[in-house]
């Protein structure tokens, strides 16, 4: 399989995203870059895409963790 490197796509550094809001601000960064051109609108789409992918993940890993909390409260009522 070819790689192809895109200067649009590795202008920047890697932005942080271990939160929904740094997910948010990069994904705002990708539309403000697209809408004024300095983008191509199909690069922008593309990790647009993978932010989306990335927000869903964190929405189910962070409701795995409160269903997890949830079930150990009441696993430890039941053993009263």
């Amino acid at each position: 399989m070819q790689v192809i490197e895109s200067p649009e796509i590795n202008r920047h550094p890697s932005p942080r995203l271990g939160t929904a809001a740094e997910v948010r601000m990069e994904m705002a960064r990708l539309y403000r870059e697209a809408r004024t051109g300095q983008m191509e609108v199909s690069d922008a789409t593309k990790l647009a895409y993978l932010l989306t992918q990335l927000a869903t993940l964190m929405r189910i890993d962070d409701l795995e963790q409160r269903t997890a909390a949830l079930e150990r409260i009441l696993k430890s009522e039941v053993k009263r």
